[in-house]
């Protein structure tokens, strides 16, 4: 994993937003959506892109809060590079 400054790319004036994790800790990531596939039907869930070491012990079905909409992590995809993928579910 790189030892890189990955604050620049989750900038809040830019495109980044501000999520609760775990009801106490601010993480900064950008909410998008991506495709999915189940038994062929086609959909999107939203993702949340950020920094891996700062939801490093996150665990699936741990709560994300996004602009006063919360979300459940259904599946967390580190890259390898320092970045992870939180899929999300609206609750």
């Amino acid at each position: 994993m790189f030892a890189e400054d990955l604050s620049l790319f989750f900038n809040s004036s830019d495109f980044a937003v501000a999520a609760v994790f775990r009801g106490t800790t601010i993480v900064k990531g950008i909410l998008g959506s991506a495709y999915v596939e189940v038994n062929g039907v086609e959909s999107s869930k939203p993702v949340f892109t950020c920094a891996f070491s700062d939801v490093e012990d996150v665990m699936r079905s741990d709560s994300l809060v996004i602009e006063s909409i919360e979300y459940k992590i259904v599946a967390v995809k580190p890259d390898g590079t320092g970045i992870a993928v939180l899929v999300l579910e609206l609750q």
